[in-house]
């Protein structure tokens, strides 16, 4: 009996031992066969890197009273390499004075080498800007790029698909992701569809950008924020666009930020613009959606925004619309640096200061100057031009008035939308200058009582 029980036991410690190797194997080849497995939507890490939403420029940064210092603000680039050097060296860019700042989509539209080329004058110079719409699909395939690598034979399978591209990059390109259904099948492995997140292109200009660019380049994409704002020259940087209000509530609304002086210990009125200013990004939720400030073009009627140029209100008439109606500037008591007078408003004003926005994404709305915004997109990966606004000393000089036969004259704060457009010699379509010469240089007002230098070069 005791020799059966000393069976037993050995017996049973072999099947205990069986067990633990099998444990062990199995998570082994759990672990290895997982990339392969078809993943859940939800199973994708996030691939946004949405981390770095807002920087505030310093003061020291902005030209208030240094005559040699401008910023210079650059429109969509897409891979313009050579049309950014000629318009550089058309301003007379200065890198020990100047501080250039880019308004996003820097690459794709163009061969990759030069995508690569604009990218690299970044990083390098450090360049200050926002991230765009196809600055984010770069950085995300490159994202993902990295998690593939990071599973096991992840790395081989995607060096397949590098191999395989000149093959298949007619079918991808009408959007038949099975055409990689045949030779993935012969590696044994289920088809791309199931490790690329739903919508994404394989293999398109965004892919290449994100598979060539260097470990640095894709550090830099990741640090842009989607918003730089200037609090000294109460302005704000971004690629796509903001909204001056919620359009889902009436503008008195107590959650609008604007409908109201804001509740803060030191009255003067630079705390109180910085506040108003701030609040508006924080307050208002489409300005802190990443989606809508790197697309938004127009917003529809029922308040939603949209890519699209042709459906809905402009952003920026809407913008200048909200600004137009600030009261702050009206009052003889607020130059002198007291708001008591300012506590209510008509009903026709709002107890706020105005702001400006910059951006770029618009092509098809060419140079869009406003009164409270400028576009800067002027179509250059099209054949058109690139533009960079320059601002100066006496872009913030409240001395220093716009004005001169080269000067836009714009309207007064209390325009409403509708005819808010600059006062352009010459034919004006849509509020935007359509045909630019192959030189432009002029002037416009800029903030309350100064003015700034539109450039633009032509691309080719």
């Amino acid at each position: 009996m005791a020799r059966c029980n000393g069976n037993y036991g050995f017996l049973l410690s072999i099947a205990v031992v069986t067990l633990i190797l099998w444990t062990i194997l199995a998570g082994d080849l759990r672990n290895r066969v997982s990339f392969w497995t078809s993943p859940s939507r939800s199973e994708f890490p996030d691939f946004s890197h949405y981390g770095n939403f807002t920087h505030t420029l310093s003061n020291e940064q902005w030209p208030t009273n240094d005559k040699d210092k401008r910023i210079i603000v650059i429109g969509d680039l897409h891979g313009m390499n050579e049309s950014l050097t000629v318009l550089l060296n058309r301003i007379s860019y200065d890198t020990q004075k100047d501080t250039l700042i880019h308004l996003g989509d820097l690459t794709t539209k163009g061969p990759v080498e030069d995508s690569l080329a604009v990218l690299s004058f970044m990083e390098s110079n450090k360049i200050l800007g926002v991230r765009g719409n196809n600055d984010q699909q770069v950085l995300e395939w490159r994202a993902w790029m990295d998690w593939i690598i990071a599973q096991q034979g992840g790395i081989e399978w995607l060096r397949e698909v590098d191999d395989h591209w000149p093959d298949y990059k007619p079918v991808l390109e009408q959007g038949n992701k099975s055409a990689f259904d045949s030779w993935l099948s012969s590696m044994k492995k289920p088809d791309w569809g199931n490790r690329v997140p739903k919508d994404w292109k394989p293999l398109g200009d965004h892919y290449k950008v994100a598979r060539a660019m260097s470990r640095s380049q894709y550090s830099y994409l990741q640090s842009l924020p989607l918003v730089l704002y200037a609090p000294t020259g109460h302005v704000f940087f971004v690629h796509a666009g903001l909204l001056a209000a919620d359009p889902n509530r009436i503008l008195s609304h107590p959650k609008q930020p604007l409908s109201h002086w804001p509740s803060i210990e030191q009255c003067d009125i630079p705390s109180i613009r910085k506040a108003q200013e701030l609040a508006l990004l924080s307050e208002i939720p489409q300005n802190k959606d990443p989606w809508v400030v790197q697309n938004i073009r127009s917003v529809l009627e029922n308040g939603k925004p949209t890519r699209s140029n042709k459906k809905g209100t402009p952003f920026s008439d809407l913008w200048n619309e909200i600004m137009n109606k600030c009261s702050g500037f009206q009052s003889p008591d607020s130059r002198s640096g007291s708001v008591t007078r300012l506590t209510g408003y008509q009903e026709s004003h709002l107890p706020c200061y105005p702001s400006t926005v910059v951006y770029g994404h618009a092509a098809a709305r060419g140079l869009d100057v406003k009164r409270w915004s400028i576009g800067l997109d002027t179509g250059c990966s099209y054949g058109r031009n690139l533009s960079a606004l320059v601002l100066d000393a006496s872009s913030s000089s409240s001395s220093s008035r716009a004005s001169g036969n080269d000067t836009f004259d714009l309207p007064s704060e209390g325009t409403d939308r509708f005819h808010a457009e600059p006062l352009f010699p010459g034919p004006v379509k849509h509020h935007t200058l359509d045909a630019l010469p192959s030189k432009t240089d002029f002037r416009i007002k800029f903030g309350h009582a100064g003015e700034a230098r539109l450039i633009s070069v032509e691309c080719h």
